[in-house]
């Protein structure tokens, strides 16, 4: 039995003395899961909350993900190591303090670097106020397909799903949120709609949406200024379903 022990013990030392051809960074490059690029938290939004809600999401879809907060550097640079790019961010800057007004921040160079990542193939899942006050007319708001519109203070409403077929809403029941509906602007047709927000007082508006750019994919989620509403179950469910969608993992195992 000692012999059988110093023996193995050997084999052991001339596997860790050899060349590493099966290292455990060639072990995960074969992998070669895709990566998510998160800019995250502004003003009114706190990253914390935003990263603590959307890490688990990702984590249980295996995309390894890294956050971001500086919006300089989200570029074509950036982006070119990732296949997802996520925004649960506004368009506001405030470089002279909250008292003054804001300036808008993204460019016309990063807009050109989110329009050429997705129609190349890339995936863009733009959460709550990634539809609010970005440059009027522009590339940014053309893949869009909607634009920001308004809303009243975080109260309780549903979300309900219109399109129950889409992979984005599989495993997706109607549900009920105190966040801020989102009154915003869409430009595309019925067959793209996904999910509105209905309040009490009747109040409706699309609170979600699918496109098609070039090789790539974008989706639109509203729901998000509280951690009630980014952590729901449902809103988790859908995120991972548009991850996967997004990526087009679930097509890419089908024989």
């Amino acid at each position: 039995m000692r012999f059988v022990r110093f023996g193995l013990l050997c084999a052991l030392l001339e596997c860790l003395a050899a060349p590493q051809s099966r290292s455990t960074s060639s072990v995960y490059a074969t992998a070669k899961r895709p990566r998510a690029l998160a800019l995250i938290g502004d003003r009114y939004h706190s990253p914390i909350y935003i990263r603590d809600n959307l890490a688990p999401a990702l984590l249980r879809e295996n995309i390894p993900v890294t956050f971001i907060e500086n919006v300089e550097a989200l570029n074509a640079e950036s982006l070119l190591d990732y296949q997802l790019l996520i925004i649960l961010r506004d368009g506001m800057n405030w470089p002279n303090g909250y008292d003054k007004p804001h300036v808008q921040w993204m460019t016309d160079w990063q807009q050109q670097a989110i329009w050429d990542f997705v129609n190349d193939g890339g995936g863009f899942l733009a959460l709550h106020n990634a539809q609010g006050i970005y440059p009027p007319g522009g590339l940014y708001y053309k893949l869009f397909g909607g634009d920001y519109g308004d809303h009243p203070k975080p109260y309780v409403f549903t979300v309900r799903v219109e399109n129950r077929s889409h992979p984005i809403t599989a495993g997706v029941e109607d549900f009920e949120i105190f966040d801020e509906q989102h009154m915003v602007k869409y430009y595309l047709d019925r067959e793209h709609l996904l999910l509105r927000s209905v309040a009490r007082d009747n109040a409706e508006s699309e609170a979600g949406w699918w496109r098609e750019a070039g090789k790539g994919r974008f989706c639109y989620l509203a729901p998000g200024h509280t951690p009630e509403a980014l952590g729901h179950p449902m809103m988790q469910r859908l995120i991972r379903n548009a991850v996967n969608w997004l990526l087009r993992l679930n097509e890419a195992s089908k024989p």
